[in-house]
């Protein structure tokens, strides 16, 4: 990996850090329009992260590792969670897909 790439990832993490403090602190909010704004801006920056680590020029055990971590990171609730949760409307189909890939992986 060049230097200048290992340096653009680090900056990206530390983006998504600032972001991830951001999440925390609207989300004693009452108004949910800000923590909303954030957690898409997190989501939107982790996914560049995730790609970066899963381009084929890095593509990697270590660096799938390192994708992993990062979700464990920003998203400890998720890897205890089993499945998704219904909201009030129903789940997404895209969602319940997902769902099912959790438990041929699970298996």
């Amino acid at each position: 990996m060049k230097v200048s790439k290992k340096y653009q990832l680090q900056d990206l993490i530390e983006k998504i850090d600032k972001v991830d403090e951001m999440v925390k602190l609207h989300a004693k909010n009452p108004s949910k329009f800000m923590l909303e704004q954030y957690e898409a801006k997190k989501e939107k920056l982790l996914g560049y992260l995730i790609d970066e680590l899963v381009d084929s020029k890095m593509r990697s055990p270590y660096s799938f590792k390192l994708v992993l971590m990062a979700l464990q990171k920003y998203y400890p609730k998720l890897m205890k969670e089993k499945g998704y949760k219904k909201k009030a409307n129903g789940p997404s189909p895209v969602k319940e897909q997902l769902k099912e890939l959790e438990a041929v992986l699970a298996a």
